[in-house]
């Protein structure tokens, strides 16, 4: 795999313990309006919108089944990665939303994000 991949919940999701109910992650749609402020960074890295629910395979794969919460950023590790990342099968990532806003901002120099 090259490239860093964002994995993030799909917008207007319905959660079965609430049918009729149609929701948002709070923390992948902060990032979802980075992508849309700043549209060349969706084609610099690779965005998947994953289903509310479980096992979500594609990051299951990659990361196993405890890392399941979204979102998600597994690096692409033949570009210098974070000391702070976390590691699982092998991979390193973040699953800390402010981190994720934080090393986009820092990786593909747009304006950073105000405290």
């Amino acid at each position: 795999m090259s490239g860093d991949r964002l994995f993030l919940l799909k917008p207007g999701f319905e959660d079965p313990a609430e049918p009729g109910r149609f929701f948002v992650c709070p923390h992948c749609n902060a990032i979802e309006g980075l992508l849309a402020s700043f549209s060349g960074l969706a084609t610099q890295i690779d965005v998947q919108r994953l289903s509310f629910a479980r096992p979500r395979t594609e990051i299951v794969e990659i990361l196993g089944e405890q890392h399941q919460s979204l979102p998600v950023l597994v690096f692409d590790e033949t570009k210098p990665v974070p000391d702070d990342a976390g590691v699982a099968n092998g991979r390193r990532f973040f699953d800390q939303p402010e981190r994720i806003l934080r090393y986009l901002a820092d990786r593909y120099t747009f304006p950073h994000i105000h405290r």
